[in-house]
């Protein structure tokens, strides 16, 4: 009778799994939409970008394990094209104009479709010139059923997407940069460490500054886990927790050895998950992220129902300091990446100035680039060698990459990344497993050194290359202007 009941149970299990498959499989796509829209930012109204749903919700909210099934729509008046940072996907939907798909037409639309094989913080924005500067970007959040600390449990989730603003237009930002690297340059200024290339108006969270914050209720005894995004052009911050001891257990979706403490560091590009506490009274607890290098600083307000909100200056009392290795060497990876032995190493020289504001990976500057190649199997050594003054936060589409190295000192269990900021003068050392083929872009996520030159591609051995590709490398950049996606 018990076996009978046994194989009647895995029967309806089968059933429910299959209904629930084929429930899956029929779900509609979501639709996003690149939207212009007005902004004030300390009372001044400006318009920007966004990616929002239907609904207007921003960004989107998914579940490891089902599909990524999104039409992109742009509704600007600019050619956009979304890289979905963080994801490991197949190259050809990785949103990069003219290296793995055409930009989208304003008023076209384009479909995304991938298994979901992670889950975590991730961030959506786009790769279109200077797109994301106006704030074309977006949270990309994938739960887990099976984590403790997701939404399935009694933490509360509250995302918080730190981006750097300027009312100038981002193209007259690059071009008084590269106007001033043309100006005499003082003895002192060149031996400093050059830490902020631009003097931005403002400086967001949840596309609000200290003027007129974000305020968050909570509850007395509340648990949050914060999702911290560091979305802005080229802007490093230091995250302060205030009164509340955070417990940071992931960094770009990846999960660590937790470590408590009140103030982290977070680059250009990445992301870092934090649990709080909140006491078990009335308060207001305002998580604030600071500019290296400055005193100002932006962030959210946690408040409870009858808490008495009180301004918080965006002005710190105390200059932050540059960012620095200390944390990289602290993070312990929960699970890493299996002893192989190296068949492929790669070495990147991250060069250029200040002075003359020119950027280059191997004396090269993008797109007149030949890329390094890497076998489909291959256990890859990168090796990054940062030549100059300035950190440069490199992403590699894609992969999911560990820390091994700093300086010629080996770090146990290192973190998992995507995305890892290189200090001026340092070296560090990564490795990885290549075992999703493509055409994966290398770069400095700082915009504008991007947009200088700082950037390259990683390529398979034998993956096809699209005939825009091969025209870009050639220097074909105005052919390719006018061709979009239909």
């Amino acid at each position: 009778m018990k076996q009978k009941f046994f194989y009647l149970l895995v029967l309806l299990s089968s059933v429910m799994a299959s209904f629930s498959l084929a429930f899956a499989k029929n779900d509609k796509p979501i639709v996003l939409r690149a939207v212009a829209e007005s902004l004030i930012v300390n009372h001044k109204k400006t318009m920007v970008f966004n990616i929002i749903q239907e609904n207007g919700q921003q960004g989107i909210t998914l579940t490891q394990g089902k599909r990524f099934d999104v039409i992109l729509r742009n509704e600007t008046t600019v050619p956009i094209s979304i890289h979905w940072h963080g994801l490991i996907l197949p190259n050809n939907q990785d949103g990069i104009p003219y290296v793995t798909q055409l930009p989208i037409h304003p008023g076209c639309s384009k479909r995304y479709q991938f298994p979901l094989l992670q889950s975590g913080t991730y961030w959506m924005h786009s790769h279109y010139q200077f797109n994301e500067q106006k704030l074309m970007a977006a949270p990309l959040i994938i739960n887990d059923s099976n984590d403790p600390y997701s939404r399935y449990s009694r933490y509360k989730n509250i995302v918080v997407m730190l981006q750097d603003f300027s009312f100038k237009n981002p193209e007259k930002i690059f071009t008084d940069l590269k106007k001033s690297a043309n100006q005499p340059m003082p003895a002192n200024m060149m031996a400093k460490q050059d830490l902020n290339d631009v003097n931005y108006d403002a400086y967001l969270a949840n596309r609000h500054t200290l003027e007129n914050p974000q305020l968050i209720k909570v509850t007395p005894g509340d648990k949050i886990r914060l999702r911290i995004i560091d979305a802005s052009s080229a802007t490093n911050y230091w995250i302060n927790t205030g009164e509340l001891v955070g417990k940071l257990i992931a960094v770009d979706g990846q999960s660590i050895r937790p470590i408590t403490k009140t103030l982290f560091q977070i680059a250009i590009a990445q992301r870092l998950d934090i649990l709080l506490d909140v006491p078990k009274h009335e308060g207001q607890y305002p998580i604030l992220a600071q500019i290296e290098g400055t005193k100002k600083q932006t962030g959210i307000i946690l408040i409870t129902p009858n808490a008495k909100l009180s301004h918080v200056s965006e002005d710190a009392k105390q200059t932050a300091s540059a960012l620095n290795d200390a944390q990289e060497k602290e993070i312990h990876a929960i699970q890493s990446l299996p002893v192989k032995p190296i068949t492929k190493t790669l070495n990147y020289k991250l060069e250029g100035d200040m002075r003359n504001y020119i950027w280059k990976i191997n004396n090269e500057i993008w797109p007149i680039v030949k890329p390094l190649k890497i076998n489909k199997g291959d256990r890859v050594k990168m090796v990054f060698i940062n030549n100059t003054g300035m950190s440069h936060p490199m992403h590699l589409h894609g992969h999911i990459f560990q820390l091994t190295d700093i300086n010629g000192k080996s770090l146990s269990n290192g973190p998992l990344h995507d995305t890892i900021l290189v200090q001026p003068h340092t070296r560090k050392t990564i490795i990885f497993d290549a075992d999703n083929p493509g055409i994966w872009m290398l770069h400095c996520h700082v915009l504008y050194h991007m947009l200088a030159g700082m950037m390259t591609t990683t390529n398979y051995v034998n993956y096809p290359e699209p005939t825009f590709y091969k025209s870009l490398l050639k220097g074909k950049i105005n052919e390719l202007n006018n061709t979009y996606e239909n």
